[in-house]
Formats: structure tokens, C-alpha cells, sequence
């Protein structure tokens, strides 16, 4: 059994080692990255646009770069009510000027920012809607933001997709009532960075975007991991179990086998006439062990032979003291008919072999043989009929 435990030991460090590999991959797998800027996704080509396009009496916005980083200059007029201005991109393809894209599968963008000076910007999420969206008119689009702090040295920003809101002033505008704040993600248009109440006016101001990022998950990959980990524990531990109960099944035989001489008493290892009060207690004790009310005091009486020299004498022979040899024999022959009998119960036996006390017998037999009488028929006759 040592080999087998070795064994389960490695096989279980083995298998912990590949769970770990095969979930590591499903979790990888599940992860959704797509990149828009500076490289961009295969999937999600989209072109970019300025607010205002030429100068709202000072309001104005500068496109410098989109190489590497997307840099732009914009001043906010003070004299006007909300001047405005952002930098946008929105999905596009060959065939179609505006098209919309499903995000679902993507819970968040980041993207790397720098302001100059320090400004809040709002992050504006671009969605057809389906009452009052017109594609010849992106005026329409539903307009989903959240403001962020933009400071003079780079930082990331993380927004959730899902955390955005539609402002009051939209709905309004389209006859919406204000607890109409959602938005649709599977009809994406485009994205916007856009100047805030809070934004400096009155001076210029500077700002560079770059490694604009989609995120998301997959989750049938981590599905997929989990029952394949699964799959392999059960099939392992079921095989397990079962090597485990023919190896134990191995052994109990053996020791059985192993013990039935005790039962024999001509093979035990005395002449027959060279110590007779030797033959005569093993004879006794090898023809008279089932009779329930065998004592040490009954076997001193009925051979004339007092206690110590009984004791001595099995402790030479046997290395057992007089009640310990009683218990040996009559769990060897329990064992010997359990694994002969299928028929016969527990409770049989255990008055068969001298035992008037069934629970009794169980704690022994359990002590000697690692496993109770029933379990152990079970795994002798269960060996016979596979």
C-alpha cells in the first residue's frame, strides 16, 4: 500500500500542476483585448472627426497628431454658453460611413491620457437609438458619458462600459423622460473625448491620447477549463478509489492467508512431545477458542497450568499475551469465513467464532484488519463477481 500512496501522491501533484496549466489557459483564453489606437483591431476600423470643425467664435479645436499619439490644441471661448468641443472616433468600413458595433462582450476601455494644464474631460460613448437615431444625421446619436481627471503627467484611465449616463440634457432634447438613462452596447457608434463644465476657458489647452484599449471576457472558455479540470478529478480519484480498493482487497487476503495457521495447530512450531503442557495449551486453545466463555481462569483450570506460565508460554511461542491470541483466533477464522461465505451475516459469524457481543466484534475486527467485517465481505466477494 506505500507504493500505492507514493504513487496517488505524485499522481495528485501531477494532476494540481496541469488543473492549474489548463485553467491558466482557459482564463487567458477568455480574456477579450482589443486594441483601437495606436494599432488597431482588424475588427473595429473607424475614422476620426473634430468638434467644431472650423472656429465658434473663439471655441475652436486643433488636431496636431494622430501618429502614435492623437495630440490636440483647444481653446473654450468664455464669452459663449457652453462652448464645445471634442475628438471622436467612429466605426466605419468600406461599404458603410457609419456603422454599429456590438460591445457586449467588452466591459470596459482604457486608454493613456495627458493634459496640459490640468482639466476634467468627459469619456463619451456614441449608441443608436432606435426611436430617434437618424444615420444621415449623427446629431441623433444617444450620447452616454463620465467625467475623469486629466492631470500634466500620463495616466491610465479605466472606464466600465456599463457605468456610463445619459445626460438630462439629451433627453430632454428627444422627449425622454430623465429615468431613460440607458444606452445599447450591441449598437456602438463611435467614441468621444469631450470637454467638461470644469474644463479651463479662456486659455489653451493641451491633450495627447494613445493605447486606447477594449476589454471584455469570454467566460465559456473559463466554462470549458472548469469541466475539463473537473472531468479529470473525478476520472482520477473514481480510478483511484478503485486501485485502492483491489489493492486493500490484495492485502486483506494475505492476511488471512498469513494467519490461518494459527488456526491449524499441528502447524505450529512445536514437537509434539518435547514441551507438553506447550502442546497441550495450544492444542486447547487451537480446538476451543469459539466457545464464547473461554477465559484465561477456564484454561487454567481445564489444563492445570497457572496463569504466568500460560502467558510465558504463548509469549515464546506467539508473542501474544493469552487474551490478544484469543482475539487473533477468532478474527482469523471470522475473517476465513467471510471471505468464503457471501450468504452469511456479520452477526452470524461474530457468535460463530465465540463473540456474544456484535458491536464488540466490529471494534476488533476493525482494529485488526483496518476495516469492518461488512466492508470487508463486500470487497472479497465484490473481487469475485468483477
Amino acid at each position: 500500500m506505500l507504493k500505492f500512496y507514493r504513487n496517488a501522491v505524485i499522481g495528485s501533484v501531477g494532476l494540481i500542476v496541469a488543473s492549474i496549466f489548463v485553467c491558466y489557459i482557459g482564463f487567458a483564453k477568455s480574456q477579450l483585448t482589443a486594441s483601437l489606437f495606436p494599432a488597431r483591431d482588424a475588427g473595429f476600423f473607424w475614422k476620426s472627426a473634430i468638434e467644431p470643425v472650423e472656429p465658434k467664435g473663439r471655441t475652436q479645436l486643433l488636431l496636431k497628431n494622430e501618429t502614435g499619439n492623437v495630440e490636440y490644441d483647444f481653446f473654450l471661448d468664455p464669452d459663449r454658453l457652453f462652448p464645445y468641443v471634442h475628438y471622436s472616433i467612429y466605426f466605419a468600413d468600406a461599404i458603410q460611413s457609419t456603422r454599429q458595433v456590438d460591445l457586449t462582450d467588452y466591459s470596459a476601455v482604457s486608454f493613456k491620457i495627458i493634459c496640459d494644464p490640468k482639466n476634467v474631460l468627459q469619456f463619451v460613448l456614441f449608441s443608436f437609438d432606435d426611436k430617434v437615431t437618424d444615420l444621415d444625421n449623427l446629431v441623433t446619436r444617444r450620447v452616454s458619458s463620465v467625467a475623469f481627471s486629466c492631470h500634466q503627467d500620463w495616466n491610465k484611465v479605466t472606464i466600465a462600459l456599463d457605468d456610463l449616463d445619459t445626460p438630462q440634457w439629451w433627453l430632454s432634447k428627444y422627449g425622454f423622460e430623465y429615468s431613460e438613462r440607458g444606452y445599447r452596447l450591441d449598437k456602438t457608434m463611435g467614441f468621444a473625448w469631450v470637454n467638461s463644465l470644469q474644463s479651463p476657458v479662456n486659455i489653451s489647452s493641451n491633450v495627447k491620447i494613445t493605447d486606447v484599449k477594449l476589454h471584455g471576457s469570454e467566460p465559456r472558455y473559463i466554462y470549458i477549463a472548469s469541466a475539463l479540470c473537473s472531468c479529470a478529478w473525478v476520472a482520477f480519484l473514481v480510478w483511484q478509489f478503485r486501485r485502492y480498493l483491489r489493492l486493500l482487497t490484495i492485502e486483506l487476503k494475505a492476511r488471512v492467508k498469513q494467519d490461518q495457521p494459527l488456526i491449524a495447530y499441528k502447524k505450529l512450531s512445536i514437537g509434539p512431545q518435547k514441551d507438553k503442557e506447550k502442546d497441550a495449551l495450544l492444542r486447547y486453545m487451537a480446538t476451543q477458542y469459539t466457545d464464547p466463555d473461554l477465559s484465561l481462569e477456564s484454561a487454567m483450570a481445564a489444563l492445570g497450568i497457572n496463569r504466568n506460565k500460560i502467558n510465558d508460554i504463548l509469549k515464546e511461542e506467539l508473542g501474544l499475551t493469552f487474551v490478544a491470541y484469543l482475539n487473533k483466533l477468532r478474527l482469523t477464522e471470522a475473517a476465513r469465513l467471510l471471505a468464503d461465505d457471501s450468504e452469511i451475516n456479520v452477526s452470524e459469524i461474530a457468535y460463530s467464532v465465540g463473540y456474544n457481543n456484535v458491536p464488540y466484534f466490529n471494534k476488533l475486527f476493525k482494529q485488526e484488519y483496518g476495516c469492518t467485517p461488512k466492508t470487508f465481505k463486500t470487497l472479497c466477494h465484490a473481487e469475485h463477481s468483477a
